[in-house]
């Protein structure tokens, strides 16, 4: 399997453009955001980037229809980020109802624990809606294992201990712990959180399935031209293909 590209952009009110520019781009994997106003994983510029799409009156509800209207036109995989409120507030049977009918590939729910992801999916048996695991490095070995061995659709697994688009330097047990949850899984590793140039791209996709991009595409999206934004997306694709 090719090394995967994983991007994030806010659902806002451009957010069907902008998930097709990814496509096309090479992304393997688009996460939305769904605007939240309390965020607890989100750095500065994707918490900037939600109260932007929560003042255009972008809600999970409206994401969610538009992307039915689309689906049959997107090829590549998309996914929801999102919190326990919003999804308690929309109705948990509902939101899964309706993102399965939007053709959303899985959920990624920062502020759920491994334990209530496990009683969610429990509710739920026969939904085809992934509920993707993360990991963060801060984790000690049995919770990795266990979570690792839970997984379904991808892992996410965080760089270092900050929010995201942070600048520093990757946790320092990254290739240790990248490694030890790959042999307990049977899915793809991906590795986020901080990731912006195509050399830590290139460093990182040599220990990781995949990476995953977010701040720095939020942020280009909104600051650079078109052309810009496609340059540098086609870039990242182009360094992922070069390594084995």
């Amino acid at each position: 399997m090719r090394k995967q590209f994983v991007t994030y952009i806010m659902g806002n009110m451009d957010f069907i453009d902008n998930l097709k520019t990814l496509e096309h781009a090479g992304a393997d994997f688009v996460e939305i955001g769904v605007p939240f106003s309390d965020p607890v994983a989100d750095g500065p510029v994707i918490m900037a980037a939600g109260q932007r799409a929560i003042q255009q009156g972008m809600t999970a509800q409206r994401i969610l229809e538009t992307l039915t209207a689309h689906k049959e036109t997107i090829q590549v995989k998309y996914l929801l980020m999102t919190y326990m409120h919003t999804i308690e507030s929309y109705g948990e049977a509902a939101f899964i109802r309706d993102a399965e009918a939007a053709g959303v590939y899985g959920l990624i729910i920062p502020d759920m624990p491994a334990e209530y992801i496990a009683e969610l999916k429990a509710r739920y048996p026969e939904r085809q809606l992934k509920l993707i695991s993360l990991i963060a490095m801060t984790a000690d070995t049995e919770r990795i294992q266990t979570i690792a061995r839970q997984a379904e659709g991808f892992i996410y697994t965080v760089t270092m201990n900050q929010v995201t688009g942070q600048n520093g330097e990757f946790h320092p047990e990254l290739r240790k712990k990248l490694g030890l949850i790959q042999r307990n899984s049977d899915v793809p590793v991906f590795t986020g959180f901080g990731i912006r140039t195509a050399e830590q791209v290139q460093q990182l996709a040599t220990i990781a399935d995949g990476i995953i991009i977010g701040s720095e595409i939020v942020k280009r999206f909104e600051s650079d031209t078109q052309a810009e934004t496609v340059q540098y997306l086609s870039g990242i694709r182009q360094t992922l293909d070069t390594v084995e």
